[in-house]
């Protein structure tokens, strides 16, 4: 061996024990990441899916007494609508709804002349799928 290897050896010898202890931690660093990747892999998805799970049977075990719920109607009712049951409560909501009727609308005159008179046609005898024209039923009527 040439005294360079041999230098070399004496070197790597001596300093063994350092080098092994080195070895060793990044050997255990390595599996540590590995143990915590994989377990995040694994961990996360498997933990949201059992506290969704916790959370819906709670969700669906949760009840509420009639009482209670009667109560909390009254209140809301109390602070919201109550005002509306008072004479001038239902005068005001009357005077927001509009009360057309179907009757109100055919007492609208459709068809009026360049003064504003309603046009009567008289009696018109129409099949389905005939067309009639008013002008000709306007001259007709002069």
């Amino acid at each position: 061996m040439s005294q360079a290897k041999v230098d070399k050896y004496k070197e790597e010898k001596k300093n063994r024990a350092k080098i092994i202890k080195r070895q060793k931690i990044a050997k255990v660093v390595g599996v540590l990441v590995a143990a915590l990747g994989i377990g995040a892999i694994i961990g996360v998805p498997l933990g949201k899916y059992i506290y969704n799970e916790k959370k819906e049977e709670e969700a669906r075990k949760r009840t509420v007494s009639a009482s209670n719920l009667d109560t909390w109607y009254e209140e809301y009712w109390g602070k919201n609508y109550s005002d509306l049951m008072t004479r001038n409560g239902i005068d005001d909501l009357m005077d927001q709804v509009d009360f057309a009727t179907a009757s109100d609308a055919d007492a609208e005159s459709l068809d009026v002349d360049d003064n504003g008179v309603d046009i009567d046609y008289g009696d018109i005898d129409v099949e389905d799928g005939e067309e009639i024209n008013l002008d000709e039923l306007e001259n007709a009527e002069d």
